[in-house]
């Protein structure tokens, strides 16, 4: 079964088993609302429920901007990314690219920056099935 994005208020109660066929659930946290996002198997979003009985899929672009900024997953791939970048190119490299864009040698660094970032976008992307 496909995999989505849930939203949920209150506490969640899922099942303490369920069919290994299933996908694992990714646990993304909560907002500063108090309203809380996974991305969920649709037979396992099935066997849970919410306190507030309002466990549901979500397709609104707050709740995917919400899961890929500010979840700890998110930030872990933010920092990947960065971790990427500072391999190859240092800060100042970075700067001087900026700089001198519009030269061969400052568009070359940043087009690979850009690559580096569109990766870890795609990673983001994934989080919220996109």
């Amino acid at each position: 079964m496909a995999q989505k994005l849930y939203k949920w208020t209150g506490d969640i109660i899922q099942p303490t088993a369920w069919e290994s066929s299933m996908k694992a659930p990714q646990w993304y946290g909560s907002d500063d609302d108090g309203v809380s996002y996974a991305f969920l198997d649709e037979d396992f979003a099935k066997l849970c429920k919410s306190s507030k009985d309002d466990l549901a899929a979500t397709t609104a672009s707050s709740a995917k901007t919400w899961v890929k900024t500010k979840s700890q997953e998110a930030k872990i791939i933010n920092n990947q990314c960065k971790d990427t970048i500072r391999q190859t190119y240092t800060l100042e490299d970075e700067l001087q690219a900026n700089r001198t864009a519009s030269t061969d040698e400052g568009k070359a660094v940043l087009d690979a920056i850009a690559k580096i970032v569109a990766d870890h976008s795609k990673l983001k992307d994934a989080l919220v099935g996109e």
